[in-house]
């Protein structure tokens, strides 16, 4: 069953809250998009590469958080790097799980299976637990924080996660749908934080997702017509962009314009959004390993957008770039609740 927001607390920060925004980093194995899943397919050499991406980061002040799946969080190179970034404050460490690459084996391997919801709950249970282990023995950091693989996130995560003691999840992209191969449509959710159940249990922030143009305000309900097969196979998505009317996109530097992303972070900001999550994947950082960087010159201008996006964020904004532990705080605070820094 499809997660419903309807079974979880908002929270709405105030409008006198300073704008935030964090940094996630899926870091993960590289692997050919188009091609099948496959178990062996395990390598981390992408990992050597993000120094260059940490450069600009620290520049910033950017705390990122690095969610780490099992193939990093078995490979001795990545988590040392890992392990010294988060030693000396520079950045934290989370869970991120991708199914087809996560012991145990049980499930067989297809694109309905890599969606960790679609398993069954005690399997994913299990898969979610060693990885915990793993992140934990290999980078002295047992993880607070969870991205689930390909947004496949349900209510059997959530629970296994409670039980697991984790924190926060980061998971859910609101105004998108994943259906077409088996996953979660996240049509009615919306950009805001929420509490999966009771204020200071597992808190939800999600992965931002807005609306631009002049008839933005309509995107939530026309969100479903810009994923239709025929509209999009007449290029309607990218006339009414074009046209400056309405554009969707997710808040990341793969394949969006960088002006795209400055046109709905203002967007977002003026419309009262105050946390926003800033998003893309280690393996772009490998030139060749995937769609969004296949060449040196791609790689490297990407890394000029993320320059561009963080300081346009901070300089024509007014906003800060903070750590999840730091957005974790100020939800807290917000709410009258206790926090206590992991």
């Amino acid at each position: 069953m499809t997660l419903s927001p309807s079974f979880t607390t908002p929270i709405q920060l105030s409008a006198q809250t300073q704008p935030m925004m964090l940094v996630v980093v899926d870091t993960e194995e590289e692997f050919d998009w188009s091609a099948p899943f496959s178990r062996e397919s395990r390598s981390t050499q992408n990992l050597r590469e993000q120094h260059r991406a940490q450069k600009i980061l620290d520049r910033h002040g950017a705390v990122p958080l690095y969610v780490i799946d099992h193939p990093v969080a078995t490979d001795p190179w990545s988590t040392s790097w890992l392990r010294e970034l988060t030693e000396s404050g520079h950045a934290e460490v989370g869970a991120h799980l991708h199914t087809w690459v996560n012991p145990p084996y049980s499930e067989a391997v297809s694109p309905s299976n890599s969606y960790g919801c679609n398993l069954e709950p005690s399997l994913e249970r299990q898969k979610i637990e060693v990885l915990t282990e793993a992140i934990a023995a290999s980078t002295g950091v047992t993880p607070l924080r969870f991205r689930a693989g390909r947004y496949g996130i349900g209510y059997g995560t959530l629970r296994s996660l409670k039980q697991l003691g984790y924190r926060t999840e980061l998971s859910i992209a609101p105004h998108s749908n994943f259906a077409s191969d088996g996953g979660p449509s996240f049509y009615e959710w919306n950009n805001e934080p929420y509490w999966h159940g009771s204020p200071g249990k597992l808190l939800g922030i999600p992965v931002t997702t807005g609306f631009s143009g002049k008839v933005k305000n309509w995107g939530p309900m026309g969100a479903p017509m810009l994923d239709n097969v025929l509209a999009r196979s007449l290029r309607v998505p990218g006339a009414l962009a074009g046209l400056g009317l309405l554009e969707r996109c997710r808040l990341t530097i793969e394949n969006v314009p960088c002006n795209s992303l400055q046109r709905v972070i203002k967007a977002l900001v003026g419309d009262g959004q105050r946390l926003l999550t800033l998003s893309y994947h280690s393996s772009t950082m490998l030139p060749g390993s995937t769609s969004y960087a296949r060449t040196e010159k791609e790689r490297d201008d990407l890394l000029v957008c993320l320059d561009q996006t963080l300081k346009y964020f901070t300089d024509v904004i007014g906003g800060r770039i903070v750590s999840v532990s730091e957005a974790e705080a100020e939800i807290h605070k917000s709410e009258n609740l206790e926090f206590s820094r992991p």
